[in-house]
C-alpha cells in the first residue's frame, strides 16, 4: 500500500524509475526452472540466454564465471537470482547468480560435454595415474560425517589394518555446499605441512542428479590436481562419475575404497609367509645348483691338476735320466781326462829330464844331431835340474872322433 501511495504521488524520470524498480525487485530472489534457448557467450565473460516453458520465455543474463558446467540449448536448468532492468537499454532480464542442470537428459548431456572436454585435456589419461603407496600410514578422508560411507570406509579400513592415522575432513556430499566444501578439503590437504599418503573422496550411490557435484568441473580438477595419490569411490555401478575418472584409482563403493587403500593384515601375513617359503626354496635351489657347479669345477680342477702333476713327474723322470746320463758321461770324461793328464805328465820334457836325460842347446836352439855343432862351440846342457855350460872339444860322427 505504501508503494502504491508513493507511485500515486511521484513522477519519476526514466532513470529514477528503473532504479526504483531494481531496488524493489532485487530482494525478490527466486529460483526458476525452464529450458535453455539461444545460449551465447560474449567476450568470454558475458552470458545471455532465454529460459522458456511451453507458454512464455524469460530473458536471462549472467557472468561466465558463475556457469560451472557446460550449457547448451535444450537443457533443462534451475536458475537462482533476481529480476533487473539494465541501464541505458532499459532491458528487463533475470540476473542469474547460479545455475543448476536438472532433468536426467540434460544432466546426461552436460556430463558427456564436460567428459569430452576434460578427456581432450588429458585429465583421464592412464599414463598420468599414480600408484597407491603399498603401506600408507596417514589417510586423508573427504566425506560426510553422517553418511554411511564414512562408517563403511573407516570400519573396513580398521578391520583390514589397524593403527593407521585418518585425517578426516567432513564435507557435504549432496546439496549446494558440496562443491565448495570438497574444494576446501582438497586445498587443505595440498597445503598441509605433512600431507597424507593418499586422499579418499567417497559417498554412497544415488541418481545422476544426486551426484552432480562429483561431475562438476571444479571437483574433477581438484581431484586431478591433488598432490598425493587419490581414490574416489561412489557407490554406484551404472556410470562412473568424472571425479572417479580423474582419480588415480577408482573404487566402486566406500568399502571397496578401503580394500584398495590398505591390505588385509591376515592376507598380508599369509602372503609374507608364502613368499618367505618361496624365497627359501629358491635360495636352496640356487645353493644346490652352485654346489653342483662348484663340485664339478673342483673335480675338473683335481683331474686337471693330477694330469698336470703326472706330466711334470714324467718330465722330471726324463730330466733325471738325462741328468744321470750326463753325470755318468761327466765321470767318464773326468776319468779319461785324468788318464790323458797322467799320460801327458809322463811324456812332458821335464819328467823325461828327471829320468836322467838332458837337453843340449846351441844359441838357444836344441841340438838333435852331432853334425849340428863344431869343435869350439859353446853348448848349454839342461839336465833335470839346473844348466851346464860346455865347450865342444871333439865330435864323434858315427863312432868316428873328429878334433
Amino acid at each position: 500500500m505504501e508503494i502504491k501511495q508513493l507511485l500515486d504521488n511521484k513522477v519519476f524520470t526514466v532513470s529514477e524509475f528503473n532504479n526504483f524498480v531494481n531496488a524493489v525487485l532485487q530482494p525478490l530472489s527466486a529460483t526458476v526452472e525452464g529450458e535453455v534457448a539461444d545460449f551465447r557467450v560474449s567476450q568470454g565473460k558475458f552470458v545471455w540466454f532465454m529460459l522458456k516453458d511451453a507458454e512464455q520465455a524469460l530473458s536471462c543474463f549472467s557472468m561466465a564465471f558463475r556457469i560451472r558446467q557446460p550449457i547448451e540449448d535444450g537443457m533443462k536448468v534451475k536458475i537462482s537470482g533476481y529480476p533487473k532492468i539494465y541501464g541505458k537499454s532499459g532491458r528487463y532480464s533475470f540476473f542469474v547468480e547460479s545455475i543448476e542442470i536438472s532433468g536426467e537428459g540434460s544432466l546426461r548431456r552436460a556430463y558427456e560435454l564436460l567428459k569430452a572436454k576434460l578427456e581432450a585435456e588429458g585429465l583421464f589419461a592412464a599414463e598420468r595415474k599414480r600408484p597407491l603407496p603399498r603401506f600408507p600410514q596417514t589417510i586423508g578422508l573427504i566425506t560426510s560425517r553422517d553418511a554411511a560411507a564414512y562408517t563403511d570406509f573407516t570400519t573396513h579400513l580398521n578391520a583390514r589394518m589397524g593403527g593407521l592415522e585418518i585425517k578426516f575432513l567432513p564435507a557435504a556430499v549432496q546439496g549446494k555446499q558440496v562443491v565448495a566444501e570438497i574444494l576446501a578439503a582438497f586445498e587443505f590437504f595440498n597445503k598441509a605441512g605433512r600431507r597424507p599418503d593418499v586422499v579418499v573422496l567417497t559417498r554412497g550411490g544415488g541418481s545422476l542428479e544426486d551426484l552432480v557435484a562429483f561431475n562438476s568441473e571444479e571437483v574433477v580438477r581438484a581431484v586431478f590436481s591433488c598432490k598425493v595419490p587419490t581414490v574416489v569411490g561412489i557407490g554406484h555401478e551404472r556410470d562412473f562419475s568424472l571425479s572417479e575418472l580423474a582419480a588415480d584409482i577408482r573404487a566402486s563403493t566406500p568399502t571397496h575404497a578401503a580394500q584398495l587403500v590398505v591390505q588385509n593384515r591376515q592376507e598380508l601375513l599369509m602372503d609374507t609367509e608364502t613368499k618367505t617359503e618361496t624365497i627359501k626354496r629358491r635360495l636352496q635351489e640356487k645353493i644346490t645348483d652352485r654346489q653342483w657347479v662348484l663340485g664339478h669345477a673342483v673335480r675338473e680342477l683335481t683331474d686337471s691338476v693330477a694330469v698336470r702333476l703326472e706330466h711334470v713327474r714324467s718330465i722330471l723322470r726324463e730330466y733325471r735320466l738325462e741328468f744321470n746320463t750326463l753325470a755318468r758321461r761327466q765321470t767318464e770324461a773326468k776319468e779319461k781326462l785324468i788318464g790323458l793328464l797322467s799320460l801327458l805328465y809322463s811324456l812332458s820334457p821335464q819328467n823325461v829330464l828327471a829320468r836322467g836325460y838332458s837337453i843340449v842347446r846351441k844359441s838357444g836352439t836344441i841340438i838333435k844331431r852331432a853334425s849340428e855343432v863344431t869343435a869350439g862351440d859353446t853348448l848349454t846342457i839342461q839336465p833335470g835340474k839346473g844348466t851346464i855350460e860346455s865347450k865342444v872339444t871333439g865330435i864323434n860322427y858315427d863312432g868316428e872322433k873328429k878334433e
